[in-house]
C-alpha cells in the first residue's frame, strides 16, 4: 500500500516529538530559577552577636556557613526552633563555594547552651549558641598594645581591591579582660573597609578575638586601621593589592618537625573533625601575599590553610582539620608550603 506524503510527514512529526521528549528527560536541569543542589561544611564559620534572655534578636544575631554548590539556584537554609529562637536565610546562590549568612529571629528564654541543627540537601551541621543573663553588664577590657599597635596575632582571608570581604576576612588580636561581660569593638571605614567585633567575655584573662572586615576595598596599598572600645584605642596595618601575588615564607621548623606546633581538640576513630580541630604551626614571612598551606591525607584527615600575609616576620597559622580518622594511633602529617615543608603529629583514640 502506498503511503500518502500527509502521512509520512505526520509520522516524522511525531518522531521527533518523542526524541524531543527523551532527550529532555534525560538531561538534568541547570536552570537557576530551580533549586540549587550542593553539600553543607560540617561546621558555622562564626558566629556574630550577644543572645541574651528575653532579649529580641536583631540583625547583628547571625552566624555565617558555607555550601559548596554544584548547581546554582534558589535556596532556604534554616534551623529548628530552640529555646525561642532560630536562624533562617533564604534565596538564590551560584555554583562553588558560598558563604551563607542565616539570620536569628525570636527571643530566648532561659540561660544556657542551646545546639542548633541545619540542613541543605542531604548534607547537614550543629552549633552551639550561648545564651547570657540579661542582667550581664558591659565587660571591662583593654585592646593588647594600646595605645600603640594592636597586638595582632593573624590576618585572614585575601585582601584584594574590588573583591568584598566575606567572612574568611578577620584580623586576630588580643584583649586583656579585667570583668566579664559583653563587648563591642568598632573601627572607622578606610579605603572602603571597617572591622568591628562583638560578644561576650565569660572569664577574666588574655584573650583572642576575631575583628570582622566588611566592605569593598577601593584603592590598593599599606592603610591603617584604628579600633576602639571606648575607652582604649590601638591600630593595626593592612595591605592591598590589584592582582593576587604570592607571599613568600618559610615554615619554621623545616625540614623537619614544624616548630611549636599545637594541635587542637580530639580525634577519635570514625568521628569527623569539627572546627575545633586545628592545627597551630609558625611561620616567618619574607614578603607579604596570599598563601596556601597545606598537608597531605594521612589516616583519613588533612589540615589546610589559606589566605594573605600582611606583614612580614614571624607570625602563627591555624590549619582546619577535614576527614576522619581511620584507625587510631599516632601518626605524621607532613605540612607543606612556600616551597618547604615540615611535620606536625597527630593521635587518634
Amino acid at each position: 500500500m502506498k503511503i500518502s506524503p500527509f502521512i509520512k510527514l505526520v509520522r516524522l512529526g511525531l518522531a521527533l516529538f518523542i526524541t524531543t521528549i527523551f532527550f529532555n528527560a534525560c538531561v538534568k536541569n541547570t536552570d537557576p530559577t530551580g533549586d540549587s543542589i550542593g553539600t553543607l561544611k560540617d561546621s558555622v564559620n562564626s558566629v556574630n552577636g550577644i543572645f541574651r534572655v528575653d532579649s529580641t534578636l536583631t540583625s547583628d544575631n547571625y552566624v555565617d556557613v558555607e555550601v559548596n554548590v554544584k548547581y546554582g539556584g534558589k535556596f532556604d537554609i534554616r534551623s529548628d526552633s530552640v529555646n525561642g529562637y532560630s536562624f533562617r536565610k533564604s534565596g538564590t546562590v551560584g555554583t562553588g563555594l558560598n558563604i551563607i549568612r542565616l539570620y536569628a529571629s525570636g527571643k530566648p528564654i532561659t540561660t544556657g547552651v542551646n545546639t542548633f541543627h541545619i540542613s541543605y540537601g542531604s548534607s547537614f551541621c550543629t552549633f552551639n549558641i550561648t545564651v547570657f543573663n540579661s542582667g550581664l553588664g558591659t565587660a571591662l577590657y583593654t585592646l593588647g598594645g594600646a595605645p600603640g599597635n594592636c597586638s595582632i596575632t593573624a590576618i585572614n582571608g585575601n585582601y584584594i581591591v574590588g573583591q568584598a570581604m566575606t567572612a574568611a576576612n578577620t584580623v586576630q588580636t588580643t584583649v586583656n579582660v579585667t570583668n566579664a561581660g559583653s563587648y563591642i569593638i568598632t573601627g572607622t571605614v578606610i579605603n572602603g573597609v571597617s572591622f568591628d567585633a562583638s560578644g561576650t567575655f565569660a572569664n577574666p584573662g588574655l584573650q583572642s578575638i576575631l575583628l570582622k572586615a566588611t566592605g569593598t576595598p577601593t584603592a590598593a596599598g599599606l592603610f591603617t586601621y584604628p579600633v576602639t572600645n571606648s575607652t582604649t584605642t590601638c591600630s593595626f596595618p593592612l595591605t592591598y593589592t590589584s592582582v593576587i601575588t604570592n607571599a613568600t615564607f618559610a615554615l619554621s621548623g623545616s625540614p623537619n618537625n614544624c616548630t611549636g606546633a599545637i594541635i587542637n581538640g580530639t580525634y577519635t576513630t570514625g568521628t569527623a573533625l569539627t572546627a575545633a580541630n586545628t592545627a597551630k604551626i609558625y611561620v616567618n614571612v619574607l614578603s607579604p601575599g596570599i598563601y596556601n598551606i597545606a598537608t597531605t591525607t594521612v589516616n583519613g584527615i588533612s589540615f589546610s590553610a589559606s589566605g594573605t600575609f600582611n606583614f612580614t616576620g614571624q607570625q602563627q597559622i591555624f590549619l582546619t582539620g577535614t576527614g576522619s580518622p581511620l584507625a587510631p594511633g599516632t601518626f605524621n602529617l607532613p605540612v607543606s608550603g612556600g616551597g618547604n615543608t615540615c611535620a606536625i603529629s597527630v593521635t587518634a583514640n
